[in-house]
């Protein structure tokens, strides 16, 4: 899988990576790589970061336009932190290396965590959820980005989808809030929960529960 350089359209806005480093994050279980639904603002955000940790990121997104467009933002942002001294060329290398982007959701077939952070009405993403019990490791967690005050409910409705209900977590961001909460279904295990938990610390951030 390869980068795509987009084409001459205005690239849009990206968030600005993570600033908190790896420090204290030597002893954490490595992920030989995060796929991530969604080339969205949050679901680009959180690549940023993960690369900045080392972590192969694999992007799936419905459609190329959207795909190309992200990440060539993201290339180009990893660019200007060149030029302002903010990266070393090679560490700038390394995180494009380490990032693929796709629009073929059999891509995520050797991820160890999956995040759903897909833009996409509900009949099209659990369209893409069930589809991930044909494809996914029987291990990996999926980590699905919930909104809204019945949060819980919305989690343990993903997790019925899936062949591997107990490793579904989900996860939201308060409005305001610099910390991601993680909201466990009724059947989470605990080795999805302390693996989400460690998702969130390579976004270089502390977890909270819900």
């Amino acid at each position: 899988m390869e980068l795509h350089s987009g084409n001459n359209r205005s690239i849009p806005a990206m968030p600005v990576f993570s600033r908190y480093g790896t420090t204290g994050m030597e002893n954490l279980a490595p992920f030989s790589r995060v796929g991530i639904m969604g080339a969205s603002e949050t679901g680009m955000g959180m690549a940023g970061s993960l690369l900045e940790a080392n972590i192969p990121v694999t992007v799936f997104e419905l459609a190329r336009e959207p795909l190309d467009l992200a990440t060539a933002s993201m290339r180009s942002a990893y660019q200007d932190a060149v030029n302002d001294g903010e990266l070393t060329a090679a560490q700038r290398d390394r995180r494009v290396a380490l990032l693929a982007a796709t629009i073929n959701l059999h891509h995520l077939k050797d991820c160890d965590v999956i995040v759903d952070a897909l833009c996409a009405d509900a009949a099209v993403k659990d369209g893409m959820l069930r589809r991930l019990n044909e494809l996914a490791k029987p291990g990996a967690v999926l980590i699905a980005c919930v909104t809204g005050a019945d949060a819980a409910a919305e989690v343990s409705r993903i997790a019925s989808l899936m062949r591997f209900p107990g490793n579904v977590v989900g996860m939201r961001r308060p409005d305001g809030a610099g910390q991601w909460e993680l909201v466990p279904a009724k059947g989470t295990s605990e080795r999805a929960l302390e693996t989400a938990t460690r998702v969130v610390q390579s976004l270089g951030m502390s977890p909270v529960a819900a």
